[in-house]
């Protein structure tokens, strides 16, 4: 009796063993769990019905790896299962190590890269790959696979030119909520004193505005292979309680350097402020970026710089404390929080309310790598709709607010 029983408790352990989801092994970043992901992908690119699920997802040459894998097990989820399973897990890590859990369902994304950027008729012997740091040089490196699972290493500006499939932890969506994520946190530390944005207005029922008009990268510290950036800004300044005010703000239009954009958005909200004088300083996420990790970061900077000076204080004094604020979180995110790469593109000090800056007279960056065009605003009765102009002319497709 007592062997039968030691047989059936064995018996249901192994097969609640093979009935669970396959899981990926531990990674410790995000770089990583793409590499894994490139690794296991380059197994399937020669199995048609990977390379018709991949197909039928594709759109803008891109397609989110979550899609693809749905519709690849649905014809044949039995044989399929192990391999999904692994890639699914690796999918769910790199959204954790990202400081993005519940913020996203799916985070990573294959994109096809290669000759003209066009889909290919099949993906039969495309090469895989992700961008990572090269520790060496601190530069970027393509690590690749070929259709034998054979590994290869390049540098960025070096990629073969050949069909592959480029495995992505970046996008609008996770980028938008790592947005959201930092400003609910900054909001519970005490670094947000309000509600952004013309949703709730002022006790006259408007709201003062700076209005983002035009917007000029040199740099967007993104690799030409790796195609769109994904740019956010910080908005930092002194609160209504003499407090540090920092608030993030998502560019998803802002996707390639040298030409001019027309966004008409909304980027600073005064009535968050105390004093006249805010910093807004612009980053490239590059796929690597912890956000939560990256607020507690700049929480502990900022921290010791609460009550750091009254919003009647002399002008002298809040400009001071203005600056010092964006020099601290240009300290401690660059290299510590972006993997890839120094992925700060640029900072615009002590920026008076109702400046007023034109694509013909532009304020610069402090490094040089961005010109913008603002200009005041008061929205009453709603706020306006986003309109963005990308050109490479210089000419201005619409009228500003």
């Amino acid at each position: 009796m007592k062997r039968i029983l030691t047989i059936t408790l064995i018996g249901a352990a192994l097969a609640a063993a093979f009935a669970s989801p396959l899981m990926a092994a531990d990674v410790a970043s995000v770089a990583e769990a793409r590499r894994e992901i490139a690794r296991n992908v380059a197994s399937l690119v020669n199995d048609p019905g990977f390379d018709k699920a991949l197909r039928g997802q594709l759109s803008k040459n891109k397609a989110m790896l979550n899609d693809v894998l749905v519709e690849y097990t649905s014809g044949n989820a039995k044989a399929r299962q192990d391999v999904s399973d692994t890639l699914h897990d690796l999918d769910r890590q790199a959204i954790h190590l990202r400081g993005l859990d519940g913020a996203l369902d799916a985070l990573v994304d294959l994109r096809v890269s290669g000759p003209g950027d066009r889909p290919p008729a099949s993906i039969r012997q495309t090469w895989t790959g992700t961008f990572v740091k090269n520790e060496a040089t601190g530069q970027k490196d393509l690590v690749a696979y070929d259709p034998s699972g054979t590994e290869h290493r390049y540098p960025a500006d070096a990629a073969p030119d050949v069909p592959m499939l480029l495995v992505e932890s970046k996008n609008n969506a996770a980028t938008g909520a790592g947005v959201r994520v930092m400003n609910d946190a900054m909001r519970r530390e005490g670094f947000q004193s309000g509600t952004r944005r013309a949703t709730a207005k002022g006790a006259d029922g408007q709201e003062d505005l700076t209005i983002l008009t035009d917007i000029y990268l040199t740099d967007d510290r993104e690799p030409i292979t790796a195609l769109d950036a994904d740019i956010f800004a910080v908005v930092s300044g002194v609160g209504p309680e003499g407090k540090a005010e920092i608030v993030s703000v998502d560019l998803p239009w802002l996707d390639h350097d040298k030409r001019w954009y027309n966004p008409r958005q909304d980027l600073i909200t005064w009535r968050n402020f105390g004093a006249n004088y805010v910093n807004v300083q612009l980053f490239e996420d590059d796929g690597d970026t912890n956000f939560k990790e990256m607020v507690t970061t700049v929480v502990g900077a900022v921290g010791d710089l609460s009550l750091l000076v009254a919003p009647t204080a002399p002008p002298a004094l809040i400009v001071a404390g203005v600056t010092k604020i964006a020099n601290e979180i240009i300290k401690v995110l660059p290299g510590k929080w972006f993997e890839n790469s120094a992925d700060y593109i640029d900072s615009f000090y002590v920026i008076e309310r109702g400046s007023h800056f034109t694509r013909e007279n532009p304020l610069v960056g402090a490094r040089g790598w961005a010109q913008i065009g603002i200009r005041p605003y008061v929205a009453a009765g709603g706020s306006f709709k986003t309109f963005v102009d990308k050109t490479e002319t210089g000419k201005v497709a619409a009228k500003n607010p």
